[in-house]
């Protein structure tokens, strides 16, 4: 499973892009609303991502910095710049959550537990948004080269380049709880931070659809 970033030229050509379907439930999920997701690249700029979930009236409790919004209905991305995980070692990774209120949980780390959380100005910098129609929601966000070089160093990101990165969907909210990736993770322990199951992605010149 490969995601292909193109290369654009502003933020709404995202809208032109080739859409990716989360669609592999997870752990006994039965029902879950269907998912899609577009990615970006701006090169020196940032990676923009648009997530859109078909859910008309999703559970959008939490509205602050950093709150817990997969106890609501939430999307998921995580993005890993550097290279995927072969001899057992934690690489570091980002998070990026958000409910359908635009409240976001941003973070990075090696592992699930003991994240750093992006604050202020750097959280900010992510400019999520949300937006509710009438029969779905969608997230856009901007992941900035800035941000991701204060996190790995110097990065050499343009076309041709990799990293890899996985998209969820999920509630812990009982009533309606799911969890969906879209690259399946193969373990019967659940856990979305589980790097070697992310998809490779590939920067590329292409423009679809």
């Amino acid at each position: 499973m490969k995601v292909e970033v193109a290369i654009i030229e502003k933020k709404e050509d995202l809208a032109n892009l080739k859409p990716y379907s989360v669609d592999y439930p997870l752990w006994g999920t039965k029902y879950y609303p269907p998912m899609t997701f577009y990615i970006g690249f701006i090169p020196d700029d940032s990676f923009y991502i648009r997530m859109i979930c078909e859910e008309s009236n999703p559970l959008r409790t939490y509205k602050n910095v950093n709150g817990p919004v997969y106890k609501d209905s939430a999307m998921e991305a995580f993005l890993m710049f550097e290279p995927p995980m072969s001899s057992g070692k934690a690489t570091v990774y980002l998070t990026l959550e958000a409910n359908a209120n635009g409240a976001m949980l941003a973070t990075y780390g090696e592992k699930r537990m003991y994240r750093t959380y992006f604050l202020g100005a750097d959280h900010a910098a992510f400019e999520c948004k949300a937006k509710m129609e009438e029969n779905s929601w969608s997230v856009d966000m901007r992941v900035p080269v800035r941000i991701l070089e204060k996190v790995y160093g110097p990065l050499d990101l343009g076309e041709g380049s990799y990293f890899t990165c996985n998209f969820f969907k999920v509630s812990e909210h009982v009533p309606i709880e799911h969890y969906v990736a879209f690259s399946p993770i193969r373990t019967s322990i659940p856990s979305f931070h589980l790097t070697e199951y992310f998809a490779e992605a590939e920067i590329v010149r292409q423009y679809t659809e």
